[in-house]
């Protein structure tokens, strides 16, 4: 049954201007209700403003059946379709306008705003040009639903509006579109969902001009009926100055069997989510309008895991419950959201969700997600912008998670390693056997003429140390006497060994000293296997077996007094 929908339309000249150049238009069989305020002098305005009422009912009327079809709630007829139409008919309006203007040289330039409002089927549907109002009263608060198209709005929206500059304009009702200027005009459309109760307010400038903010609206006209609400509203503006015409209509849809309790929560519920931050109201209002409530039963599946995901479920009323195979692992509540980045990227279900008693939910669909991005282009931008915000908090939050679990680890390997040392805190730590060292292979670096002496050549002090060198990697020298002749040394590994020995030539025998002192002891050597390693010079002529790369410890020359 079509909603019952009671009006009242009124226009007023004011007290500066001499003649009316504002113009309405109610059809209540069409759901239509119109206001235009007419510009260009000399009567102009006011052509321009009728024909601009006239020209779009007359478009609308041709497709009446169209409207009416929609209302009976025909599934072939879509919302899309009936803005599609109003939008025509506004294109419509203008070409009646700018018609006239191009056959009457006098009224050249004349133009009109145009803003429109046709409630049908559950729908409102909006056509908006210029600096004309309409604002939406539900739930006890007051919303505007159209932009103004005007100097001082568009400097508002730059963030350049200045007191210093708001002086140096010097007509502040300077619009940066009208209906019938040129030939082509860009129209504002958008459709949104009606409840019972909503009161819609059309008006020109000459009344919303004098009204600082829309919450005063609602104390002016609360609990008045719609033939009282105007004149009250025309009378306010005239006593704060009329200096323009004013014009107000006023549209209320009955109340009926129902309220408007769900659609104000599902908008304020929307209004609290992240991803919606920063629209405006008609903005939010659209998306709400794209959004499809849905009811479930206790334990209905919501979504299964594993399947494709395609749209985000706000929850409105009720509980729901997200399973991980058959553990139960997170609780949604009116309020909460999930499925989100289905908006983004078709990815399957990461877990279940299941109703937790009744509930109410909407789903936003990715398809209708994309529509609003490609038609509405500064909803789009804002709501791309919300989203890359949200998901680098998100990316933020996980970074700082994973620090925290990080230095949890590594506290947790600490506190193990202090355990450790605890243990043997009592007792001493196991002994554990020396590794055995690989003996170095001396190589035979050089014997040279120069090398071979009957002198005997004494090591120097760094070659007399009490315990072998360590294998540090370093080239350790030391001077051997072997059979008169020098050998030099080196531990170095990767020295080649000479191909063959080269013969020294026969020496004189040692002279017998006199007398020689007692020999000095070697320090006892700690390894045993170096010990036995020792035997007696090989005869004469022959090289010897074995290369002792230890350093040898010679009795000094005695001196010649003794």
């Amino acid at each position: 049954m079509p909603a019952t929908i009671r009006s009242h339309a009124r226009t007023d000249v004011g007290r500066v201007r001499e003649h009316n150049e504002d113009n309405f238009l109610v059809d209540r069989r069409l759901g239509l209700y119109v206001v235009c305020d007419g510009m260009g002098g000399h009567a102009s305005g006011e052509v321009a403003s009728a024909l601009a009422v006239q020209g779009l009912r007359d478009a609308l009327k041709k497709d009446e059946d169209f409207l009416l079809d929609f209302a009976k709630g025909d599934a072939s007829v879509r919302p899309e379709d009936v803005k599609n139409l109003l939008e025509s008919a506004a294109h419509a309006a203008n070409a009646a306008v700018f018609s006239e203007a191009q056959r009457d040289a006098s009224k050249r330039g004349m133009g009109t705003t145009l803003t429109a409002l046709v409630l049908v089927g559950g729908y409102g549907f909006i056509a908006h040009v210029g600096d004309s109002r309409c604002y939406l009263y539900r739930g006890g608060e007051v919303r505007m639903l159209t932009e103004d198209h005007s100097v001082i709005n568009e400097l508002k929206r730059r963030g350049k509006l200045t007191p210093q500059i708001l002086e140096k304009i010097g007509n502040k009702n300077a619009v940066t579109r009208a209906v019938g200027v040129y030939e082509t005009v860009e129209v504002d459309t958008f459709h949104f969902l009606t409840a019972p109760g909503d009161r819609y307010l059309l008006c020109s400038d000459g009344l919303h001009g004098y009204v600082e903010k829309e919450e005063e609206l609602n104390a002016l006209v609360a609990g008045l009926g719609e033939e009282i609400a105007t004149q009250r509203l025309i009378d306010i503006a005239n006593e704060r100055g009329g200096k323009d015409n004013i014009t107000a209509v006023i549209a209320t849809i009955a109340q009926d069997d129902g309220d408007a309790s769900d659609m104000v929560l599902a908008y304020e519920t929307l209004a609290g989510m992240p991803f919606f931050r920063h629209l405006e109201p008609r903005e939010l209002l659209r998306v709400q309008a794209m959004a499809r409530p849905r009811a479930f039963k206790d334990t209905d599946t919501v979504v299964t895991e594993g399947t494709p995901g395609d749209s985000i479920f706000v929850v409105l009323k009720g509980n729901a419950k997200v399973q991980k195979g058959d553990a139960e692992i997170a609780r949604f509540e009116a309020g909460h959201f999930f499925g989100e980045m289905s908006l983004i990227e078709k990815a399957p279900r990461s877990a279940t969700v299941l109703s937790d008693g009744a509930s109410q939910m909407l789903e936003i669909a990715r398809a209708d997600f994309f529509k609003i991005l490609r038609e509405e282009k500064d909803i789009g931008v804002k709501l791309l912008w919300n989203f890359v915000t949200e998901l680098s908090k998100r990316l933020r939050a996980t970074s700082q998670n994973l620090a925290a679990v990080k230095e949890q680890m590594n506290s947790t390997v600490e506190d193990l390693s202090d355990a450790d040392v605890l243990l043997f805190e009592d007792e001493a730590p196991p002994a554990q056997a020396p590794v055995p060292r690989a003996p170095r292979v001396p190589s035979l670096r050089a014997v040279t003429p120069e090398a071979t002496s009957d002198t005997m050549v004494p090591p120097g002090p760094q070659a007399r140390p009490s315990a072998p060198p360590g294998d540090d990697g370093e080239t350790h020298t030391s001077a051997v006497i072997q059979r008169r002749r020098v050998v030099t040394i080196t531990s170095d590994p990767n020295e080649p060994l000479p191909s063959a020995p080269v013969a020294a030539p026969a020496a004189a025998p040692l002279p017998t000293p006199a007398a020689q002192p007692a020999p000095i002891e070697a320090a006892p050597a700690e390894d045993t296997a170096d010990a036995d390693r020792k035997t007696d010079p090989p005869p004469a002529g022959e090289p010897p077996d074995e290369i002792d790369d230890r350093p040898t410890v010679v009795p000094p020359e005695p001196d010649d007094h003794q």
